[in-house]
């Protein structure tokens, strides 16, 4: 029994560890959870005998797990300095065998920012549903409710999710638009020509987790945005490095300074073309799989 569990975390902790971090929103913390969910097993061999389906088994684990993280200090988002964004994922640092599951699950930095808007029960039964497709019954299982309960809590989360996600999301050549014109707007210093490119009422959300100073509440408007860039710009807050970086599956900018990466810049438009989320993480734990600079 113990070399099939040991098939089967090799087989499955990819997506496992996908699963965690769309619970939770830290790529750290779920290669954390699934690692120490399989080791807490293997510790204990004599319950071994009992795992006769180890999918439910391990999938139960991992979300409980999870689920019990979120509500800890350091992913609390109740008590977190300022505004919470998700933990940036860089397909290039991660196993050869963890990147097809991060392109199919699409785990994109959009999505991600959607799920912020469930409650955990319901990120979870969607996340469940939705993105691995298990079936009512499990859910009911792995949560400890009934298969009505769950529909319900997924209910409510697409009724919240509905609003808030993009009619079609922007093509591969426009995001590298927005990319490189963010680019020489930087090296610049002339974010002027950014303007038309922004929808009237874009939001800039900043992540400094009160370890590095940044906006503690979202800039509203394309005219503040553009004036926020400009003016940190001018401040020397940009000096260093800007690279253009595959993230969640996009493209999207990284600031190194002195070899060391200090922020991560990404974008979302809708289906116009127009940029309408421009996300900024400058909290150095949320930075620690940034891929060294070349």
């Amino acid at each position: 029994m113990t070399t099939d569990l040991e098939q089967y975390y090799h087989e499955n902790k990819s997506n496992l560890t996908a699963l965690s971090y769309r619970l939770t929103g830290s790529w750290v913390e779920a290669e954390d959870i699934v690692q120490e969910t399989f080791l807490a097993m293997f510790e204990n061999a004599a319950g071994l005998e009992h795992i006769r389906a180890p999918g439910p088994y391990f999938r139960r684990a991992v979300v409980n797990r999870s689920l019990n993280a979120i509500q800890s200090p350091r992913l609390s988002r109740e008590t977190y300095f300022g505004t919470w964004l998700p933990e940036p994922v860089f397909l290039q640092t991660s196993h050869a065998a963890d990147e097809p599951i991060l392109r199919e699950e699409q785990i994109s930095y959009a999505f991600m920012t959607m799920l912020e808007h469930l409650s955990p029960q319901e990120r979870a039964v969607f996340v469940l549903r939705e993105s691995f497709g298990i079936e009512y019954d499990e859910i009911a299982s792995i949560l400890g409710k009934n298969e009505a309960a769950c529909r319900k809590l997924l209910s409510r989360a697409r009724k919240k999710l509905g609003p808030v996600q993009p009619e079609s999301p922007p093509s591969d050549q426009i995001v590298p638009g927005w990319v490189s014109a963010f680019l020489k707007a930087a090296r610049t210093g002339e974010f002027a020509p950014l303007l038309e490119m922004f929808n009237e009422d874009a939001v800039m959300w900043s992540d400094g987790g009160g370890k590095v100073r940044s906006a503690i509440h979202p800039i509203i408007s394309r005219k503040r945005i553009i004036a926020f860039w400009s003016g940190i710009t001018k401040k020397g807050s940009m000096e260093g490095d800007l690279v253009p970086t595959l993230i969640n599956g996009q493209e999207g900018l990284v600031l190194y300074r002195n070899g060391v990466a200090v922020k991560v810049i990404l974008i979302e438009g809708d289906h116009t073309g127009h940029i309408v989320n421009i996300y900024l993480i400058t909290n150095p734990d949320k930075l620690i799989h940034v891929p060294a600079k070349k």
